[in-house]
């Protein structure tokens, strides 16, 4: 069965593709994203660099079996990064899709560096499949470039922290302040006080994604009133999995175990909705102390566009 090409529209294809993510879990994961990302992409990312739903959808690319499932998935995360992800069923490494699926993002993702075109493709460490059809096209992996993702089984409980004299937890669900959200999230990613310093229309965009819940983005609160540190947590229903996404504390507040202490009861609040594991995309010794596993490694494979 050959899968057929169709451009990304959002208004009919953005649910689609989020099933995709959730549905193909046990059969492809870890080598397609979570359904987190995608969320945290179209409504958040997207908005905070200013990207329109045009330029999204000209750039995202889908393929079809002949029911018109998605089988296949190419994306970017920001545009004009140089960035490519490829999401496809593992039934069909070895099918014509993925010429098509290279050949497109080629042509659409690459990047300007140093007078060179490049384009940067982040595959599974092991995924034999797409390294060998990444090397025969040319790319080259970067052992040094690597996102590493971990993971906590939830089979014990997880004892909250006590927390500093003065502090408290709470989460959007108590108490919705964007801006002092917003702000927090600018000083932990250091991006406060430059051009793309995340604003609090960006948080409304992301409120509006039909899987956040105030109630699982969890924030400490400092003694004069401001939010210094939060974790925002997604829930995988179908596949009992958890996803952290994201977490960070103001620099001002940090040495203080406020991480750990958002951390813990978002885990505890999803683990009571039923969920078995959390996934954070990131392997810091800060989420191994909690006790996360390193599970898989993306590896970057670069290439010069002739």
């Amino acid at each position: 069965m050959e899968l057929k090409f169709k451009c990304y529209h959002h208004e009919s294809d953005f649910n689609r593709v989020r099933n995709f993510y959730i549905d193909n879990y046990e059969t492809a994961y870890p080598s397609i994203w979570t359904f987190e990302r995608w969320n945290y992409m179209m409504y958040f990312v997207r908005d905070m660099f200013e990207f329109s739903i045009e330029k999204m959808e000209d750039e995202i690319g889908l393929w079809e079996d002949e029911n018109g499932n998605i089988l296949g998935i190419i994306t970017n995360e920001a545009v004009g990064r140089g960035e490519a992800f490829i999401h496809l069923h593992p039934d069909f490494y070895e099918k014509s899709v993925l010429k098509e699926m290279f050949e497109l993002i080629e042509e659409k993702y690459t990047v300007e560096i140093e007078g060179k075109e490049i384009i940067k493709l982040r595959i599974l460490d092991g995924n034999t499949d797409l390294e060998r059809h990444a090397s025969e096209r040319g790319y080259v992996k970067k052992p040094d470039a690597v996102e590493t993702t971990s993971l906590l089984l939830l089979d014990k409980e997880l004892k909250l922290p006590e927390i500093p004299n003065g502090y408290r937890t709470l989460s959007m669900a108590d108490e919705n302040n964007l801006e002092k959200r917003t702000l927090t999230f600018a000083k932990a990613f250091g991006n406060y006080g430059t051009k793309d310093q995340v604003q609090p229309h960006s948080y409304i965009e992301l409120q509006k994604c039909p899987d956040y819940g105030k109630d699982l983005d969890v924030y400490a609160v400092a003694p004069g009133g401001d939010i210094v540190s939060f974790c925002l947590i997604w829930f995988d229903e179908k596949n009992k999995i958890a996803i952290l996404e994201p977490v960070g504390t103001n620099p001002d507040h940090r040495k203080k175990g406020l991480a750990k202490i958002v951390v813990y009861e978002a885990i505890n609040r999803v683990k009571k909705e039923g969920a078995e594991k959390i996934i954070v995309g990131d392997g810091q010794q800060f989420y191994l102390s909690i006790g996360f596993k390193h599970d898989y490694r993306n590896i970057v494979w670069i290439k010069e566009v002739s």
